[in-house]
């Protein structure tokens, strides 16, 4: 119990230290000095062929319902404080707990109202002949991508230690299946899909760091074309919110690796921010 006390002391001066202005270049500099060194992809692996990332925009077939169901989470949003630090921390967390929950709602109910179209997209892009990787997060979605092409192969959260590695065995094969349908948590790390210089993703993850290892299941060694990162997000929706964070998120990551100053804001109280402040303003389409 006292090491457990000793432990949460150290953890209260860390952040402590590390909250005010400037923070992330102090907690660069203090990296650097003690444990830290950085070298990026780009040093380390040069030959590696170049990664870009592309947005397609995709309208909703639920349009109405997901203008209602937002309507509705923006609504319960601006009766909360906007610091939820200010209230109790048992209360604080609840809530915090519950934001999560209906943030999450939203974007399954933006995902399904993408997937007709970014079914029609999926089709249109095997007609080339050239193979794709798949992301999404929920399982509904995972499965109505199998469901309208079932030869594709796919490694799922349910899916055996054993089916997952014949999956990329099979997917990186050159007469394997075109298509391969990848859940986030459960592909975006220790595989490599190299026969792929395409990835597609229909939904967001809340890290940056999860996008980055997804797509670099193709981008890394025994890649010899461009990789293309395709986001197929809808225009106007939690979707463009979360795209514009994470990319800030990143470059947060960036400052403190790098050393770069940026201002920090947790990706979901970001989202949280945005969406109180509507329906005021909308982001613009993502570039």
């Amino acid at each position: 119990m006292l090491g457990r006390l000793r432990e949460f002391c150290r953890g209260a001066r860390l952040s402590r230290r590390f909250r005010a202005a400037g923070a992330d270049d102090r907690l660069h500099w203090n990296l650097r000095a003690v444990c830290y060194v950085r070298r990026t992809k780009q040093q380390v692996l040069p030959q590696l062929p170049s990664k870009r990332q592309d947005t397609v925009p995709v309208l909703l077939s639920n349009e109405h319902e997901y203008r209602l169901a937002e309507e509705d989470v923006i609504a319960w949003l601006q009766t909360l404080p906007l610091d939820l630090g200010t209230l109790d921390a048992k209360i604080a967390a609840a809530l915090r707990a519950e934001q999560l929950v209906r943030l999450n709602n939203l974007r399954q109910l933006a995902a399904r109202g993408k997937l007709p179209t970014a079914l029609a997209w999926i089709s249109d892009f095997l007609e080339s002949g050239e193979p794709l990787v798949v992301f999404a997060e929920h399982i509904a979605i995972q499965k109505a991508i199998i469901e309208r092409f079932p030869a594709a192969a796919h490694i799922l959260g349910a899916d055996s230690t054993q089916s997952r590695q014949r999956a990329v065995d099979a997917f990186q094969q050159e007469d394997g299946p075109q298509l391969i349908v990848c859940s986030m948590r459960a592909a975006s790390q220790g595989i490599t899909l190299t026969r792929a210089s395409n990835v597609a993703f229909l939904e967001l993850d809340w890290t940056p760091a999860r996008h980055d290892q997804a797509e670099d299941r193709l981008h890394r060694i025994g890649q010899d074309s461009a990789v293309t990162a395709w986001y197929l997000l809808a225009p106007d929706t939690i979707d463009e919110t979360m795209a514009e964070l994470l990319q800030r998120k990143r470059s947060l990551i960036d400052a403190v690796t790098d050393g770069r100053i940026q201002n920090e804001e947790r990706l979901v109280d970001a989202v949280v921010r945005d969406l109180r402040g509507r329906p005021f303003r909308h982001l613009r389409v993502v570039a």
